[in-house]
């Protein structure tokens, strides 16, 4: 019987790891908190032989969420007792667990500015349903929608189905989701230069859209504020910047020069549109304040809380 830990904040890692272990042959039997009785569950699919000699693969899921007590009579089981009938036992975890274990895997998600390791999650994803995917591809999708792995898998596994060999960036502009980015980057842009009414509008139609999804929307704003960040921790507050400063700052923080070219004010002779200067709207700590909240919002849309309340509740904490 071989213990195997998969451990990591990432679900999507967990479950493409997970999958990579199954072996066809086997049956699978998995057990979580929300099992009917999984204690027992636990220790019939341990302590049962079978007579024919047929093996299993156990899945312990959401390890972490069991209570205090049923966690460490389930490492003393494990500790305690081996099982013929089951060729590998797997416990999934969002922590690492002290116990000893034949194999750890951690399955991690990268840090949001970590963007060549995201390049390199996309290509997993797309090499998970068995497609490569070109470089522009990467790059867009990653601009699309953002640093959210379970966007990211479930958009990925819907082109792969429908492209043909490598998956192109035209792949993910025709079978895509239906929002148009320019839509999320202008929301964004009024929502951090504190033009209330505005926002507002465009909450009401893109809540009256039938498929909205705000969590893909919270995903979006998260790395448009980390983005902010990053160029407000690089620049001194004044009333001007110029070109120049634009294109050293956009290649020091590695954020688009249109979004620091926005977010610094800068206007062209030609242009119409005026831009506010977010060195002067914002301090630091205001920003990552609005980086918190955002999450605080993603991890309640994500347990069902009203997406207009979250969106309203959103706009007014950084409107005012």
């Amino acid at each position: 019987m071989k213990k195997i830990l998969i451990y990591g904040d990432s679900n999507i890692k967990k479950e493409m790891t997970l999958k990579g272990l199954y072996n066809k042959e086997l049956d699978i039997v998995k057990i979580s908190p929300n099992s009917q009785d999984p204690l027992n569950e636990i220790k019939s699919n341990i302590l049962s032989n079978s007579l024919f000699g047929d093996k299993k693969i156990l899945i312990i899921k959401d390890f972490d969420k069991f209570n205090k007590k049923e966690q460490d009579e389930i490492l003393m089981l494990l500790k305690d007792i081996y099982s013929d009938s089951i060729e590998k036992l797997i416990i999934m975890s969002s922590t690492k667990i002290k116990s000893k274990f034949d194999k750890e895997i951690e399955c991690v998600l990268p840090k949001p500015w970590e963007e060549e390791k995201w390049m390199n999650y996309v290509k997993e994803i797309a090499q998970f349903f068995n497609k490569e995917i070109n470089e522009d591809a990467i790059h867009y999708i990653l601009e699309i929608y953002g640093k959210d792995d379970n966007y990211l898998f479930e958009e990925i596994k819907k082109i792969s189905i429908y492209s043909d060999g490598k998956i192109k960036k035209k792949d993910i502009k025709e079978i895509g989701f239906l929002h148009v980015n320019v839509d999320f980057e202008e929301f964004s842009y009024l929502l951090s230069s504190k033009r209330k009414e505005e926002v507002i509008e465009m909450a009401k139609s893109f809540l009256s859209l039938p498929d909205f999804n705000i969590i893909f929307l919270l995903g979006y704003l998260f790395k448009y504020f980390f983005d902010l960040y990053r160029v407000i921790i690089n620049v001194e507050t004044k009333k001007k910047f110029s070109w120049p400063e634009v294109q050293k700052i956009s290649q020091l923080t590695n954020v688009s020069k249109m979004r620091v070219k926005k977010f610094l004010g800068v206007k062209f002779k030609n242009e119409k549109n005026f831009y506010a200067n977010h060195s002067i709207l914002y301090t630091k700590k205001e920003i990552m304040d609005i980086i918190i909240k955002l999450e605080e919002y993603d991890r309640m849309a994500k347990t069902g809380e009203k997406k207009d309340l979250i969106l309203l509740n959103l706009i007014q904490d950084i409107c005012g």
